[in-house]
């Protein structure tokens, strides 16, 4: 028998995405992650997914063990094919079941729950967050496959007009000459989208992280990554509107599929309450011209949005 020592077992690497830290994807050149971002990453990433659509990648958290998944709606819509990659590396498709167009939230179902292991994550309460609170966003910025951890904190609630407000007068000038031009259905719309609740954090969100949970140290979700700059000046949209879409029973929204011999096929988004442009489609009402001539199912192209 050999008298020489166990070697140690290595720390699992944790991929953290720090505030004015640049993004490394190798592992060998990861910051060093606090104790309490350890403990978080191991509790919440078995919960973050990553969601492969056709034309990118964002993420997703399990919200319960049936298989439904949280996500930002301008992740996922314009696509057709829709794939949920999960954290122990399968790729299953996913359909889309429910979809909230003013808090720009979506949730998509597995078509075959049994073969992922799902971890669901625990909802936490926006309202109680207090000014400097720490906060972690996690996704899989820039559609790398490892889940990464964001620390970070709170700063203040907000509605999603004051955050465009700040990019400027020309930003606000061109809104306004846009919503000029809807009728009063499409304006009460986006007029809701302008006036919807959500909440800053100095948290480094990147490109790809889009969907992923912004959690408490109790390691429960209370929002939603959302917007970001390159300042990590981060906004999230609160929890409290995932539940509502989850509870909802009567949707704006019908989705037709069809299975095909590359999977599952999105053909159609039907509204329910009248066939007219909504924000989700235009996001250009409030996004100021990015898009100058957008198609009615034209993909959202949101500056600043990730």
């Amino acid at each position: 028998m050999s008298d020489a020592p166990a070697t140690p077992s290595k720390d699992p690497v944790i991929h953290v995405l720090k505030n004015g830290v640049t993004m490394q994807e190798s592992a060998d050149l990861q910051p060093q992650a606090d104790e309490a971002s350890r403990r978080l990453f191991a509790e919440v990433s078995p919960s973050v997914v990553k969601i492969q659509a056709d034309n990118g990648t964002g993420s997703g958290f399990y919200v319960d063990k049936d298989g439904d998944i949280a996500t930002d709606a301008y992740v996922i819509l314009g696509s057709s094919k829709l794939k949920v990659i999960t954290p122990d590396g399968q790729t299953l498709d996913a359909r889309l079941t429910k979809l909230d167009d003013i808090n720009d939230l979506a949730i998509l179902h597995l078509e075959d729950p049994s073969k992922a292991k799902i971890q669901p994550i625990e909802f936490g309460d926006s309202s109680t967050l207090k000014q400097d609170q720490p906060l972690w966003g996690l996704g899989h910025p820039a559609g790398y496959e490892p889940t990464y951890i964001s620390p970070g904190y709170f700063r203040h609630t907000e509605q999603a007009g004051d955050i465009l407000t700040n990019e400027g007068v020309n930003f606000v000038n061109e809104g306004k000459r846009r919503l000029d031009k809807l009728t009063p259905k499409e304006r009460e719309d986006a007029n809701s989208d302008w006036q919807r609740a959500m909440f800053n954090g100095q948290v480094n969100i990147q490109k790809g992280d889009s969907g992923g949970p912004v959690v408490d140290a109790q390691g429960k979700a209370v929002g939603v990554n959302d917007f970001s700059n390159l300042s990590s000046d981060s906004d999230f949209t609160p929890i409290e509107k995932v539940r509502a879409l989850l509870n909802e029973t009567k949707s704006k929204f019908s989705f037709s599929y069809k299975q095909t011999k590359d999977g599952l096929i999105l053909t159609d988004i039907t509204r329910t309450d009248g066939d007219y442009r909504a924000p989700f489609a235009d996001h250009v009402i409030i996004q100021s011209g990015y898009s100058q001539n957008p198609a009615p199912n034209e993909k959202i192209q949101a500056f600043g949005r990730h």
